[in-house]
């Protein structure tokens, strides 16, 4: 009896892992535990929890819709303007404030997930800060005000940064030349007579002093015309760069496509600036010169317009002997095609 007492309790017993300690005794509160929440959900209908989720989530969005009064951080874009003798360098900051509003305006700021409010620069009211040319201090009382105009769905009750100060440079208005992005592809033997023209072709730009050193004018936004043939008029939008202002936000285009076709005359080679008493030999001497010509100047387009010429004081820089052959008096809307040969030969010789 003694051994089949044994042999149950062996069967019976749990079996134990390396390092377990635990026993039949501690199993039985976790499954009682586990046949009474089994018993519970079995008459709770999954309906249940569905509805007070929703109960939940209905009373958090109502609680949303009142007001409150807490710290949030306000993100902030001063925008420079013309009106303002400063440019501020760096427009973005976040203000710690104490505001009333709707809680989920207020919940919104606190995530960050709301749009920056924008301040315009006129309506601050700077102090310079002693020892800098360069850093202001923002009146509270103005910032305040500015805060209020911008957030209409906020009270500004008080500004919890106790140092507002922003950076600024010296600013300048210059007029700068209209340059063209426009990318015009003429229909087959037509061509563009000269580059496009722009009313207005400059604008005012306004920015700091160090970027305005840097541009040589204000670009037009990228455009690609194709097959254009005819004049060719419209608006384009203007692209200032960053950090500047420009007096005119567009400019009206107009460009002209005219048939063309190809002309070859044959130049003589000409020194230009050659020096006294200094005599020149050019290789070969003439050159054939192909362009393409409007159709309605090809009558109008003679040998003694245009002339082919290299200048000396290149020439002589040249090691190789070498120059290239340009030309002047080309008539406006005509185009180079080629010039054969580029380069020719060149001898000096001083006279006595």
């Amino acid at each position: 009896m003694r051994l089949t007492l044994r042999k149950t309790q062996a069967a019976t017993a749990p079996l134990k892992k390396p390092g377990e300690a635990h026993t039949t005794q501690s199993l039985f509160p976790y499954l009682c535990g586990t046949m009474k929440l089994h018993r519970i959900t079995h008459y709770i209908k999954p309906s249940f929890w569905i509805f007070l989720i929703l109960a939940a989530l209905l009373w958090y969005v109502t609680k949303l819709g009142y007001r409150y009064t807490t710290e949030i951080p306000l993100a902030v874009e001063v925008t420079n303007d013309f009106s303002s003798r400063l440019w501020i360098d760096h427009p973005r900051h976040t203000v710690n404030c104490r505001a009333e509003g709707v809680g989920s305006k207020l919940l919104a700021h606190k995530l960050r997930m709301s749009d920056r409010l924008v301040i315009p620069m006129s309506q601050l009211t700077l102090v310079p800060v002693s020892g800098s040319d360069e850093l202001f201090r923002i009146d509270k009382t103005s910032l305040t005000g500015a805060l209020a105009a911008a957030g209409k769905e906020l009270r500004i009750l008080e500004i919890l940064d106790t140092a507002l100060t922003i950076r600024v440079s010296p600013v300048e208005t210059r007029r700068l030349a209209v340059l063209s992005r426009l990318d015009i592809l003429p229909a087959r033997q037509h061509m563009p007579i000269g580059p496009p023209r722009f009313s207005p072709d400059s604008v005012d730009v306004r920015g700091p002093r160090s970027l305005l050193d840097t541009l040589s004018g204000i670009y037009t936004r990228p455009r690609r015309i194709s097959d254009a043939q005819g004049t060719l008029t419209g608006h384009i939008e203007l692209t200032p760069p960053e950090g500047t202002q420009l007096s005119e936000r567009q400019t009206d285009y107009r460009i002209d496509i005219v048939p063309y076709t190809q002309h070859t005359l044959d130049l003589p080679v000409r020194i230009e600036h050659l020096e006294k008493q200094t005599q020149a030999i050019v290789i070969p001497g003439r050159v054939r010169v192909t362009l393409n010509v409007p159709l309605r100047d090809y009558e109008r387009i003679r040998e003694e317009q245009l002339h082919a010429y290299v200048d000396y004081r290149d020439a002589v820089r040249q090691p190789s002997g070498r120059s290239e052959v340009r030309l002047d008096s080309l008539p406006a809307g005509t185009e180079i095609l080629r010039i054969e040969p580029q380069d020719v030969e060149t001898f000096f010789t001083r006279r006595p």
